[in-house]
């Protein structure tokens, strides 16, 4: 009987390809190892070393599907399995093929499908700048490279850049020299670029860029290369190489401008033929410059069509060389001129999956036939030797990054590795459920018509012929599973080792809730409270929740941690599952909802100074009384945090709600709720006053009192006490006596501010003197008090009731008799005193009509300068007159005759002492 099956991993071949085709690898200098069947590695690079290979970069071999070597090539030469040049392939006499050992990837070997002895060997060229430049011409100059070594062809290249080209290998002809196959096809062109002959893609022809998958359809493979911005995928099957490639135009455009740099990187097909990933070194712009902005990108392959497409950005900004899956294609390896590079293919965001797993710099990345990665060394104390990546489908560090993993012998390795048709490293047996109890699900991966199959499970039970069987192991432990089928005639063997796993612990649980009021449904649960008690402790288990058991085994409707209960009492399933085998065991949480109706505790507290409704409470004075003394406490800012656990508060709470706020507390014994209290934090005001104010007494009015107040500024008076300094408690008091007073305001919370009265003396004005300047154009007269007055004063002439003015000094007074008063604005009283302010008249009239008929000098009287002396003399110095100062004044009489009109000179002696001499005039 036979099946039509088609899986996920591709065979090498459809006849009888297996792993044995990748077992020999030559590269480097005379380097050469061997991977045999039972996964160990022998070296081949050893005295006597027969290895003919020497090559900076490119190579690539081929073995039987048995592991015996067939052929091997540095691009230009090609060696037997004897290690004899085939004399056809001899670039050393002109025969050789156009690749290039400093062509990253140089070339890559594919058999045929029909026949066994055939075999396309692909070489790429490397695309140098200087040929081009002189394109078709060949260039005959020196080769300058970067290191400062300078290189003539035909050692360093053929002056030509020879893009893509393939040779073919018959290995059933003898060589003229005894080699066992020979080149009998060599250097047949295909085009990767755009053949405008006056263009410059012509000028390049190819990157460094090539890999091989198989065909999806089992009738072939794909060689696929890469070049500016266009894949080229070339089918080869029974008929051979089919020349017309198909074209595939994708992101990003590396520029010609930037080669032979922008050249360097390796390409790699996924082991599954299903993903492209490619390493461009750098996207320069300068010809044969440098740059540091390299990238990796990944895309979809259809190897039934041969279409790339779905770019996706890995990596930038670096100068990646190597590439490569990993046999399951979880992980994809980047080697760049600093680092390798693990990114996970499984993640939403592989770019940003990036972990640095070696510091190991550049070198080409090989997937071995034992699923290992290997790693190439160059320039470096350890280039005897190669890297090896051990697990490469675990993440970070656990991939098991060891260098020097494998000694090379006499042989050194360089850039260089020898890549192979992809699909040789598929996996061959996939396992699913492998957990204790589970019924295992096997499947085998292959291509093409299963003739039959035999499964042996590795635990004693007997095999079976199902293609895809399911099978119960009866214990945990490690499981060697074997798969033998016959594919269209050929026999096949693949083995898979397999882990069984326990089933993790899982307890029943419940989570007891409360409520504060008499609902028992839609009530928040933390549901995390109960992962302690479901896996017994064990909290490296991951816990999820489900409304029922076939939910949590389908694993869908998930509940979220923070779940609320729909009936009362609620049973929900626990799904406890060990993150390291993915084995789950089931069991049950029940949700109790306890309601009652708890009443609204009131905490009050008295604002602090700052009066912004804000202030800190203690919030265990919230009596809460009627559970045991284990019973603990814990207090929340929302109902909804309360019942979740989650962001609780401290016992030393300052509100953040001014004035008023609602917090909660949790009374919890043994994990299971007892009640949740709402508790009324009121934030009272303190009594609004006036803090600060000044009175006076009057020292000279011992019995007059002034009145003291509260400074009440809201509130009815009735509502507060008052508790003054002088022990009254009164809302006003009379004092007398100056001083420092005090009376605290108290409401009716018991909220208290204290106001400070400041009471000075003051007292009515003592006028020391009255400076008076007069008998000037401009009188003046200034006011002098004792130093014993102490109150606040204004000034004011002749008027006692004012207007007062603040100033002391007063100017252009009349001549004459005025009062000074000094008026106390604190009421202390009103002090005055009488003054005179002199002028003497310039001329008199005595004509009797009332008006000037006398002199004298103004300002005198009885009460001022009575004591003064005044005389009149005439021109010639006669003394004719002595004038009273309290009488009327001189007539202009002398002798009892009346005067002539004329000047009069004057003397008046004041009785201060004050001379003062002038004259006047007499007018008749």
């Amino acid at each position: 009987m036979k099946f039509n099956w088609l899986f996920l991993f591709l065979f090498l071949s459809i006849k009888s390809f297996s792993q044995g085709e990748a077992s020999n690898w030559f590269f480097g200098s005379r380097a050469g190892i061997k991977f045999n069947a039972d996964n160990t590695i022998t070296v081949l690079s050893t005295n006597p070393n027969p290895i003919g290979i020497n090559t900076n970069e490119g190579c690539s071999s081929f073995s039987d599907s048995n592991g015996n070597l067939l052929l091997y090539t540095d691009g230009r030469t090609v060696w037997d399995k004897n290690h004899l040049i085939m004399p056809n392939g001899n670039y050393e006499f002109g025969t050789g093929l156009l690749g290039d050992p400093s062509s990253t990837q140089s070339g890559i070997i594919i058999p045929n499908p029909a026949n066994p002895n055939i075999y396309y060997v692909f070489t790429v060229d490397e695309p140098h700048q200087s040929n081009a430049a002189v394109y078709p011409a060949q260039f005959s100059g020196t080769y300058s490279e970067s290191n400062g070594s300078t290189q003539t062809i035909p050692d360093a290249d053929d002056g030509y850049n020879n893009g893509l080209n393939y040779s073919i290998v018959d290995v059933s002809v003898i060589g003229s020299n005894g080699s066992v196959g020979d080149v009998t096809i060599r250097n047949t062109h295909l085009v990767t670029y755009d053949p405008n002959p006056t263009g410059q893609e012509i000028k390049y022809k190819s990157s460094e860029k090539i890999t091989a998958v198989k065909a999806q359809n089992g009738l072939g493979y794909w060689v696929i290369t890469h070049f500016t911005d266009k894949f080229y995928a070339f089918k080869i099957d029974e008929n051979g190489v089919n020349p017309t490639p198909v074209i595939s135009q994708n992101i990003p455009m590396v520029p010609i401008s930037g080669y032979r740099r922008n050249a360097i990187g390796q390409l790699k097909a996924s082991p599954d033929g299903k993903k492209i990933a490619i390493a461009h070194n750098q996207i320069g712009t300068q010809t044969g410059g440098s740059s540091s902005n390299g990238t990796v990108y990944l895309y979809d392959f259809n190897n039934q069509t041969g279409v790339v497409s779905n770019p996706v950005l890995v990596m930038q900004n670096q100068n990646p060389y190597g590439v490569e899956f990993s046999a399951e294609v979880k992980k994809l390896y980047v080697s760049t001129n600093n680092s390798v590079v693990q990114f996970n293919l499984e993640s939403s965001d592989i770019s940003a999956s990036s972990v640095v797993v070696s510091g190991k710099s550049n070198g080409s990345l090989q997937l071995g036939p034992n699923k290992k990665i290997y790693k190439a060394n160059i320039n470096s104390n350890n280039d005897a030797t190669l890297d090896a990546i051990n697990n490469p489908e675990l993440d970070g560090a656990a991939c098991g990054y060891q260098e020097q993993a494998v000694s090379l012998g006499t042989g050194i390795s360089r850039f260089g590795l020898p890549p192979f048709i992809t699909s040789v490293f598929s996996s061959t047996i996939t396992a699913r459920n492998l957990c204790l109890g589970d019924a295992t699900i096997f499947e085998v991966d292959t291509n093409g018509t299963i003739d039959s199959i035999v499964w042996d499970f590795g635990d004693g039970s007997p095999t079976t012929n199902s293609v895809a069987p399911n099978h119960i192991y009866s214990a945990t432990g490690n499981y060697n599973v074997t798969v033998t089928i016959v594919v269209e005639g050929t026999p096949i063997t693949n083995s898979k080792s397999i882990i069984i796993s326990a089933l993790p612990d899982a307890f029943p649980a419940t989570l007891v809730q409360c409520s504060p009021t008499s609902a028992e449904t839609n009530i928040p649960f933390n549901l995390l409270q109960a992962n302690s008690v479901l896996t017994g402790g064990n909290l490296s288990m991951n816990v999820t929740y489900f409304l029922s058991q076939p939910n949590a085994v389908d694993g869908i409707n998930q509940l979220t941690a923070n779940y609320s209960n729909i009936s009362n009492p609620q049973q929900i399933t626990a799904k406890i599952t060990d993150p390291v085998t993915g084995c789950y065991s089931l069991t049950t949480l029940d949700l109790n909802v306890n309601p009652a109706n708890n009443p609204e505790i009131i905490l009050r507290k008295c604002d602090d100074s700052v009066e912004d409704g804000i202030t800190q409470f203690q919030l265990s004075d919230a009596q809460i009384s009627g559970f045991p003394a284990t019973a603990s406490i814990s207090y929340y800012t929302t109902l909804n945090n309360a019942f979740l656990e989650t962001n609780a508060i401290s016992s030393l709470f300052t509100n953040t709600i001014a004035d008023t706020q609602t917090v909660y507390a949790r009374v919890e014994e043994n994990n299971e709720c007892e009640g949740i209290f709402p508790i009324k934090l009121i934030v009272d005001k303190l009594p609004q006053i006036e803090l600060q104010d000044t009175k006076y007494v009057c020292t000279n009015l011992p019995t007059q009192f002034t009145t003291l107040t509260a400074g009440l500024l809201q509130g009815n008076i009735s509502n507060f006490d008052f508790e003054w300094s002088t022990g009254a408690t009164t809302p006003t008091i009379l004092v007398n006596q100056p001083g420092n007073y005090t009376v605290k305001v108290i409401n009716q919370f018991g909220c208290e501010k204290t106001r400070t009265i400041t009471v000075l003396p003051s007292n009515n004005a003592t006028i020391e003197n009255v400076q008076i300047i007069d008998l000037t154009q401009n009188n003046t007269v200034t006011v002098l008090l004792n130093s014993q007055s102490i109150g606040d004063y204004l000034y004011s002439l002749d008027l006692p009731n004012g207007p007062f003015q603040e100033s002391n000094h007063f100017e252009s007074v009349t001549a004459g008799f005025h009062t000074v008063y000094v008026y106390d604005t604190r009421g202390c009283g009103t002090s005055k005193e009488n003054i005179s302010v002199l002028e003497i008249p310039k001329f008199f009239t005595p004509n009797q009509d009332g008006s000037n008929d006398t002199w004298n000098i103004i300002g005198m009287n009885a009460s001022f300068y009575a004591n003064s002396k005044i005389y009149i003399f005439d021109r010639f110095g006669k003394l004719l007159a002595d004038v009273d100062p309290k009488s009327p004044g001189w007539n202009g009489v002398y002798n009892g005759h009346n005067l002539p009109s004329t000047d009069y000179w004057y003397l008046v002696t004041l009785e201060n002492g004050r001379t003062v001499r002038g004259h006047f005039s007499l007018i008749r």
